[in-house]
């Protein structure tokens, strides 16, 4: 029996897709990853159909699971809100496009990278060199709750939680819930935040606060880099988000050492209110390109600090593992696991 999964990663810069033949239960083909910068919904119709032509196979999508930056409405909507006129696609429309009828599911990209470390646990790669410890306790309490959180701060900020727990079978079932916890009010975490905070915040004039993913984005860390040259009376530097993160993770550029610093501080304080509430005894996995990228600044940076900065509960939050995730194609082996296990 033949089955071809579909994979489609819909990204805040990128797009990407890939495929797998499964025969007989394993694994017989696997396409090359397609790979397009897509910025309308024409863009992405011409990018799925184009795709699925030049792999030439002689056997029609059966199943697929495709991801999306934003909000998805009951698997089946999901409305763009960074590319041209804001677009809505709905899931006729990707059937329209050339994937299956019945077998096609609309998910939110951070539910991919859940998927994503599933297939890690499945395929035992979490002690590999693709998974590398920032920070893991002295002396760690064995808890029956392995819940995870996972954590991509890069164009966006994307946020979600595996949540564990026993059916009523007995079996124990694992489910990935992406989180919008991002788009809280941040507060300011000292005064030099509340300069920086005030300042962008004054170019902003349909807005009465910053929330966290005004800071944990690349816009996000122009602004705060830009904020902070105005406080030190320097002339505006131009570089786009990549290059202040490469001057920070180089040490080049000190303005853009803080700059960086802001963002993983605020990665950081979600971390602590999203592990509050989860509690992930199984691990806090930070993913994404940017991560890969930035991986030699996290382990320095300021993050596990404000993680840990909490009164009254620090002695629980030092319980809990926090990892980099190295592999680059988490979303898309997420969503081909999401293709054999799920649909």
């Amino acid at each position: 029996m033949k089955r071809l999964n579909i994979s489609i990663d819909v990204g805040g810069t990128h797009t990407r897709l890939k495929a797998e033949m499964i025969l007989d239960g394993k694994v017989g083909f696997s396409s090359v990853e397609f790979k397009q910068k897509i910025g309308s919904k024409e863009e992405l119709k011409n990018f799925i159909t184009f795709s699925l032509d030049q792999m030439d196979l002689d056997h029609a999508p059966t199943h697929c699971v495709i991801g999306f930056a934003g909000a998805v409405i009951d698997h089946k909507k999901v409305a763009i809100t960074n590319w041209k006129n804001k677009p809505t696609i709905v899931l006729e429309d990707l059937i329209k496009w050339g994937l299956p009828k019945n077998k096609t599911i609309m998910v939110n990209d951070m539910e991919l990278a859940g998927y994503g470390i599933l297939d890690m646990e499945e395929k035992n790669e979490m002690n590999s060199n693709q998974c590398e410890t920032v920070y893991k306790p002295v002396f760690p309490i064995q808890n029956r709750i392995t819940n995870k959180l996972i954590i991509a701060p890069g164009t966006g900020f994307g946020t979600a939680s595996i949540i564990e727990f026993t059916a009523l079978s007995g079996e124990i079932v694992k489910d990935v819930l992406s989180s919008e916890i991002q788009h809280i009010q941040i507060p300011p975490f000292d005064k030099r935040h509340a300069e920086i905070i005030s300042i962008i915040l004054s170019k902003k004039t349909e807005r009465n606060f910053l929330n966290y993913e005004d800071f944990v984005s690349g816009q996000g860390l122009c602004e705060a880099y830009e904020a902070i040259l105005k406080l030190e009376g320097i002339e505006q530097d131009d570089k786009d988000a990549a290059k202040i993160a490469d001057s920070a993770v180089n040490k080049s550029d000190k303005y853009a050492v803080e700059a960086l610093n802001v963002f993983y501080k605020c990665v950081g304080r979600i971390i602590q209110a999203m592990a509050l509430n989860v509690q992930p005894y199984g691990g806090i996995f930070l993913c994404g390109a940017s991560t890969i990228n930035n991986a030699k600044f996290i382990h320095k940076s300021c993050l596990i600090d404000e993680f840990h900065n909490c009164l009254i509960r620090q002695q629980l939050l030092t319980q809990f593992s926090v990892y980099i995730i190295t592999k680059p194609d988490i979303n898309i082996a997420g969503g081909l696991w999401a293709c054999r296990s799920i649909l």
